[in-house]
């Protein structure tokens, strides 16, 4: 009776035990399966929208495979990138970023340099043109060998010439000095001399010798080029008659067309270059420069003067010469023009969030120079753009809709236009 009781307790507790380990086992299996569909539930497959050809994002297709319209395989849309629409950004698949080689910049205050080189030529300088009249009637007695284009020296003679009045002149003065005349009547002679065109050094002979000359010889004035020369010997000249027009060769003028969307940057600062062809290892002064107060209507450009010092002549007017400008902007913010789509009706930039998303901002380009352009408004300091890889994402946005939320921001996006139809099924007709 005692042994069949202790049977019945093994039954028991063995009953007990492997009850114990199958609920055990049990809670393990459930636990791990519940493991599993969290593990899933946290990496679902993504899902799939659509698939387009970023030349020409707008066509969607159901199916993968060749761009109808480039040889290139269509690119999938997926859900999770559609991002957050209200703040007009997108999100692109990091493997794809990674691929394009995306590169950024920060937004920087600074100024532009700027350096251009533009086509100029050499021409006289007319503050040193000179016309030498006799400013008398009278007789050429000589002509010296001289003719247009030939360089003269300060005093170099150029004819000699009678003039029955130099000469009546000379006679009053001398028959006052000698019968006693006032000093007044005696200046009054002189004056009339000088006036009517006698030279000073004569004069001054006239006072010294007490002899009344007959014979004057016109000189040179100033050192330069004669430019006009036409006299011969024994003409009558009048007193208004052209002797000689003689231009100075230093300094010279360059003058260069500058247009006028630049001529902001023409300041007192501004540093100008300058060369010719004929002497490419010579370096010209610069003395002084100033712009001209009119704009070419044909040609749209303002004419900048410098005055170049000439003292060898190595400049001669009609050269040719290049100017070229150094200088810069005004501060403003700055970002590299490669980030720039410029579509001829709007410029903008992909910008970066704090959030990493793309973000498409409407911009306005001031100026641009060395592959930096000036923004005007779109931008602030520190914001950063994208500088390559704009492709894509330009594309992407075009897809999503933030360039049209970046066009029209105040829209509510059940207001706003579908970008496209429905995607297009690449089988269809086959």
């Amino acid at each position: 009776m005692a042994s069949l009781k202790i049977k019945y307790a093994a039954i028991i507790i063995s009953s007990l035990i492997a009850g114990g380990l199958i609920s055990v086992t049990a809670w393990q299996y459930v636990n791990s399966s519940q493991k599993t569909v969290q593990t899933e539930q946290k990496a679902p497959e993504r899902k799939v929208l659509f698939w387009y050809d970023p030349m020409k994002p707008d066509t969607k297709f159901d199916k993968p495979g060749k761009s109808p319209f480039m040889d290139m395989d269509l690119v999938p849309k997926y859900a999770d990138e559609s991002g957050d629409k209200s703040s007009g950004g997108i999100r692109i698949d990091p493997t794809q970023v990674q691929n394009l080689g995306l590169k950024t910049q920060k937004v920087t205050r600074g100024m532009l340099n700027y350096s251009q080189t533009i086509p100029a030529n050499v021409s006289y300088n007319e503050y040193q043109f000179v016309i030498v009249q006799a400013r008398s009637d009278g007789f050429v007695e000589k002509v010296y060998p001289l003719t247009i284009g030939d360089h003269v020296k300060k005093g170099t003679p150029l004819i000699d010439i009678t003039i029955p009045e130099w000469v009546e002149a000379q006679s009053e003065f001398l028959l006052l000095s000698g019968t006693g005349g006032t000093s007044t009547q005696i200046k009054g002679v002189l004056e009339r001399l000088r006036l009517a065109g006698m030279p000073e050094e004569d004069i001054q002979r006239l006072r010294s010798t007490r002899t009344i000359q007959t014979r004057f010889t016109i000189k040179a004035p100033i050192d330069g080029v004669i430019t006009a020369f036409d006299l011969r010997t024994g003409m009558n000249i009048s007193k208004d008659k052209v002797v000689a027009q003689i231009q100075g060769m230093d300094p010279v003028w360059i003058s260069a067309a500058v247009p006028e969307s630049i001529a902001y940057l023409l300041k007192d600062t501004s540093q100008f270059e300058i060369s010719v062809p004929a002497y490419p290892d010579k370096t010209f002064h610069v003395e002084k420069w100033n712009i001209l107060p009119s704009v070419d209507q044909t040609t749209r450009t303002l004419q900048v003067r410098l005055q170049i010092s000439n003292k060898d002549e190595f400049l001669k007017p009609g050269m040719n010469a290049y100017l070229k400008l150094n200088t810069k902007s005004q501060e403003m913010l700055l970002i590299p023009s490669q980030a720039v789509i410029d579509t001829g009706k709007e410029q903008r930039v992909i910008t970066v969030d704090d959030e990493g998303k793309f973000v498409p901002k409407q911009i306005h380009v001031l100026h641009e120079s060395q592959q930096q352009s000036g923004i005007g408004s779109g931008l602030n300091e520190g914001d950063t753009v994208v500088v390559s890889g704009l492709f894509l994402i330009d594309s992407e946005a075009n897809i999503t809709g933030a360039l049209e939320r970046m066009r029209h921001p105040e829209k509510t996006e059940s207001s706003m236009p579908a970008m496209s139809d429905q995607p297009v099924n690449m089988h269809s007709g086959h």
